[in-house]
């Protein structure tokens, strides 16, 4: 197992900056997910961990080695594309064992490594079968076994599922999620698929723009996302978020239509503050709201509903509770689970782990679902 460590890591191409000055540090013997949208660096980032790509300025230090000027074979890392790259002419026996062959590993002990591996991934039946007579499943999995035949320290997987269907995929991040706890290698995977990350992340990074937006546990970043970009960009469907401005008496947030929400903490008035609220935690209150698209997604409902200032938000209801379109609503929000974030920086403001702090002496009253008034 080997810590990954960036300190004060950046790439740039020309003028164009890809990845800023980096400090992380992705642990040792975590599955480490990197997620974002395109364009962001993340794939930079597993390349340069690779080696495919050089580093502009920093370090990169891989089990406390620095990595700089190292070539990729010495690295110890495995890398897994997203296209496979299969030889079409090699069976999968020699697909797998292909890096070993080039490495002088001797015959017999290159087989053993090449049935270890197939029987690890189910790939037995299979070893004398060409690329062109497999599924993409099967095809993915023979890319791992070629990867884990080296034994690396590190496996890295560049969106290694985007090309499977919907079912496969769910298949293969269980595959993924069994191998790594098999081998207890480090993991590093990138993606801009929110499902992927959070059930295959031990540790998650979200990039956006070269920099890192927020890191830590899959579940710790989804309670208490660190910014507007992390809110509306972690969750299916992502978390509804209401602008509004801070009352005169610095204690509540007006939002369109006059609906004023407590504050967990006090706030200079006339401050913009972005209120969000996950669909999940959305109830029942006095907040007057207008069904406008229903999605059935079979075990429960997710309703788009337009309040009445005009601002959209989505809520999950159970699916014998079908609203018809067009129909009133009467919502609610429970204080505990809204979150603040300041409309200017785009930085969350107070609260831990998605609950925010309530103000002094508030007590039991500012846990208390619905607290909405409209003035």
């Amino acid at each position: 197992m080997a810590a990954i460590e960036f300190i004060a890591a950046r790439k740039s191409y020309g003028a164009s900056i890809a990845i800023h000055e980096l400090d992380l540090v992705l642990p040792p013997g975590a599955f480490t997910v990197i997620l974002g949208p395109s364009g962001c660096g993340k794939s930079t980032l597993l390349r340069m961990i690779a080696g495919l790509e050089g580093i502009s300025g920093g370090e990169l230090r891989i089990g406390g080695a620095r990595m700089n000027e190292r070539e990729p074979k010495d690295r110890g890392c495995a890398m897994v594309f997203q296209n496979y790259a299969l030889y079409p002419h090699m069976t999968v026996a020699e697909n797998i064992g292909y890096p070993l062959k080039v490495g002088g590993v001797r015959r017999a002990e290159r087989q053993a490594r090449v049935a270890e591996a197939a029987a690890a991934l189910g790939l037995d039946a299979l070893l004398d079968r060409r690329p062109g007579q497999l599924s993409g499943g099967q095809r993915q999995r023979v890319a791992m076994g070629r990867a884990m035949v080296r034994r690396p320290r590190v496996f890295l997987y560049d969106e290694p599922l985007s090309n499977l269907d919907a079912k496969l995929r769910v298949q293969m991040r269980l595959e993924l999620r069994r191998l790594h706890e098999q081998l207890g290698a480090t993991s590093v995977l990138v993606t801009h698929d929110q499902q992927e990350a959070m059930t295959l992340a031990d540790h998650l990074v979200v990039m956006r723009g070269g920099r890192v937006e927020q890191e830590g546990r899959p579940r710790e970043v989804y309670a208490a996302p660190a910014s507007l970009f992390v809110a509306g960009f972690l969750g299916t469907p992502a978390m509804n978020l209401l602008p509004g401005a801070v009352t005169p008496d610095g204690a509540g947030l007006r939002l369109e239509g006059g609906v004023v929400v407590p504050l967990p903490l006090r706030l200079p008035a006339g401050q913009a503050v972005t209120l969000g609220i996950r669909p999940e935690h959305v109830g029942e209150g006095d907040l007057e709201a207008e069904v406008a698209l229903v999605e059935d997604l079979g075990a429960s409902l997710l309703v788009h509903a337009r309040l009445a200032g005009g601002a959209a938000m989505a809520l999950h209801r159970p699916a014998e509770l079908a609203p018809a379109r067009g129909a009133a609503l009467r919502l609610g929000f429970d204080t505990a689970r809204l979150h603040f974030f300041d409309s200017g920086s785009g930085q969350r403001i107070g609260g831990e782990g998605g609950r925010g702090a309530s103000p002094a002496g508030a007590g039991e009253a500012a846990r208390r679902p619905a607290l909405l008034a409209t003035t």
